[in-house]
């Protein structure tokens, strides 16, 4: 009797021993170069096992720092360490509205609200209702927070005052974790919600190129068969994100996608030309331009470096502090520069000027259309 045709493609080039270890969702039992952010986690929402108030975070940092999966592996231990804390993760870019937040806490907490049909203080309502019969501590994640506030809406400072108004009127124990990729988000909020935050702030720098090639082996250890990678495939993955920042999302996919493509092949070995191809398939892919992994602030800045055939430093946070709604540090400044320099997309070289002194000539690293193409110009 012939074998079943999906028995037979499980067999035919096979590559993965458990892709699970490399999907986006995925949060593993060690998080190798994260011990501080978890330490300074722990000790935020730590109270709640004593029965005691938490402290409300703020994780910020670039795309692929690992600020998701800390957060959500912190959760988990804290919820088998004690019934009395109970996590909702909310992704803003699916759910970016006051209304729409509210009524995912709301049913969170047990009370019934449907999609449709109840005004925003009516969803709040029965929120509270539920909240003053918890028997448990919630603790709302937010990530993509900055989604909430998009294209100037008051979202979020509406949002988090509701939040905060259950906390300090209410007195009851709520925890709110807020993640961005901007350590400016908070700075649009308004200044009530700010103070009543009171947030600890844990900041995510990007993974180093070594810390990136660790992580990927431990990953590829338990996804991939033995020797089912070519030697320099872990290097060059690394290498890859290391270029767009440190990014260990990418890293990772980049891995899954390659193995599914040599799969798909039945090349029975993952090869440079399979990480190559999923490297471009990433990059083409709906929703994932260059321009995703670029800040505000940084497409703002890049958007005077297009307009201009050659300036320096001084000059470029001069007409970025003239032009965007918000003026920032000289410093602040010096490193969005920086980072733009990590992602090869500027060069600068200190130069002497008559009369001004040293500064740095800031160049293109490529062409003007593709960065045009990259800010969706």
């Amino acid at each position: 009797m012939p074998r079943n045709i999906f028995e037979n493609a499980a067999l035919e080039g096979a590559i993965f021993k458990n892709e699970s270890y490399l999907y986006p969702e995925f949060v593993p039992e060690r998080l190798p170069h994260r011990e501080a952010q978890i330490d300074a986690l722990v000790y935020c929402f730590s109270p709640i096992a004593k029965g005691a108030k938490p402290h409300n975070v703020f994780v910020h940092g670039k795309t692929g720092t690992g600020k998701t999966v800390t957060v959500k592996y912190v959760m988990n231990e804290l919820q088998e360490h004690t019934d009395r804390a109970k996590a909702l993760y909310i992704n803003c870019f699916e759910f970016s509205s006051r209304s729409s937040v509210l009524s995912e806490v709301a049913n969170f907490i047990g009370a019934v609200v449907p999609r449709r049909g109840l005004s925003t203080d009516e969803i709040y309502s029965k929120l509270l209702e539920s909240a003053r019969r918890l028997q448990f501590t919630p603790i709302i994640i937010l990530d993509e927070a900055d989604q909430l506030s998009v294209q100037g809406k008051e979202d979020a400072s509406k949002l988090l005052y509701d939040l905060l108004r259950i906390i300090e009127y209410e007195k009851i124990r709520f925890g709110i974790a807020l993640i961005s990729n901007s350590g400016e988000f908070l700075a649009k909020l308004d200044a009530r919600v700010r103070s009543s935050l009171a947030e600890e702030r844990i900041e995510f720098e990007p993974y180093s190129p070594i810390q990136l090639k660790e992580i990927l082996r431990e990953r590829a250890e338990f996804a991939f068969l033995p020797n089912a990678l070519e030697n320099e495939v872990i290097n060059v993955a690394a290498a890859h994100a290391a270029k767009l920042g440190g990014d260990c999302r990418i890293a990772i996919e980049s891995l899954w996608k390659a193995g599914r493509i040599a799969e798909k092949e039945g090349a029975g070995k993952l090869t440079l030309k399979h990480l190559r191809s999923a490297f471009e398939l990433i990059e083409s892919s709906p929703g994932r331009k260059p321009a995703n992994f670029l800040s505000g602030t940084e497409k703002a800045m890049l958007k005077i470096i297009l307009q201009e055939k050659q300036l320096n430093s001084g000059e470029l946070f001069r007409k970025y502090n003239e032009s965007a709604g918000e003026k920032l540090s000289e410093r602040r400044l010096r490193e969005v520069a920086t980072g733009l320099e990590k992602k090869q997309i500027i060069s600068s070289e200190g130069i002497n000027l008559p009369e001004r002194g040293r500064t740095r000539r800031i160049s293109l690293k490529i062409s003007r259309r593709e960065l045009a193409e990259k800010l969706g110009k």
